[in-house]
């Protein structure tokens, strides 16, 4: 939800923003020796409080360098546990980041 002004980046765009970012680390990761386990991700974010012209009220967030205008910015703190979702199409939090407990690299539930 983002009305326009520089610097002013909806939350939705922003956490979607955030997997694809994640999910290329990921996949760079494939094949490395050193492994990572994802844990929450916490972040800290300077948002402010909109409402369009149809009466929605949605978070915008500040980035860097932006400016809100007259708008006062809020902090936002944010926890998220990332999941993958598993072989049978539920949410797992059991894997890590390129195991390699089988032959060839791979992401995603653990055995």
């Amino acid at each position: 939800m983002s009305d326009g002004s520089a610097g002013i980046v909806g939350l939705a765009d922003s956490i979607e923003a955030l997997r694809a970012q994640l999910t290329e680390a990921v996949n760079r990761g494939a094949g490395q020796s050193m492994l990572f386990q994802l844990s929450p991700i916490e972040l800290e974010l300077q948002a402010v409080v909109t409402k369009d012209v149809n009466g929605e009220i949605g978070w915008s967030l500040v980035g860097a360098g932006g400016s809100s205008g007259a708008a006062t910015t809020q902090t936002l703190r944010l926890t998220l546990t990332p999941l993958w979702k598993g072989p049978d199409g539920l949410p797992t939090s059991n894997f890590a980041v390129a195991e390699q407990s089988e032959p060839g690299p791979r992401f995603g539930a653990r055995d």
